[in-house]
């Protein structure tokens, strides 16, 4: 499959997004997100995709982590959201706001076609 940078840099910013929107609800480690973005989209992540972003998220300053062992003492970095990741988010709400509309333009569309045939 051949790969297309401006799909990858879309979907990378509303992974990030989304991420942030996860963590706003609590901290997270890695495998919480993933599992809650693929309960949510039923669409699993590369290998490894999600540790990236959160790599370059720390690295802006979105998150910060911690290091946790849970109860079956497997070390576990934890990740929160920082107020910069807070205004990152809410910084997009036009733009989620115009592709929503734009979403629903486009399935109203596909609607009609399928609804033709």
């Amino acid at each position: 499959m051949n790969s297309d940078p401006t799909r990858e840099r879309i979907l990378h910013g509303l992974i990030t997004l989304y991420i942030l929107k996860e963590l706003v609800k609590r901290p997270m480690h890695g495998y919480e997100l993933q599992k809650s973005m693929f309960e949510t989209t039923g669409q699993a992540l590369p290998q490894g995709s999600i540790y990236i972003l959160l790599k370059t998220m720390k690295e802006r300053g979105f998150v910060i982590s911690e290091s946790s062992v849970n109860e079956k003492g497997q070390q576990l970095t934890v990740y929160h959201i920082t107020d910069a990741g807070k205004k990152f988010l809410c910084d997009h709400s036009q733009a989620l706001q115009l592709a929503r509309k734009i979403i629903d333009d486009l399935l109203s569309t596909v609607d009609i076609i399928e609804n033709r045939n």
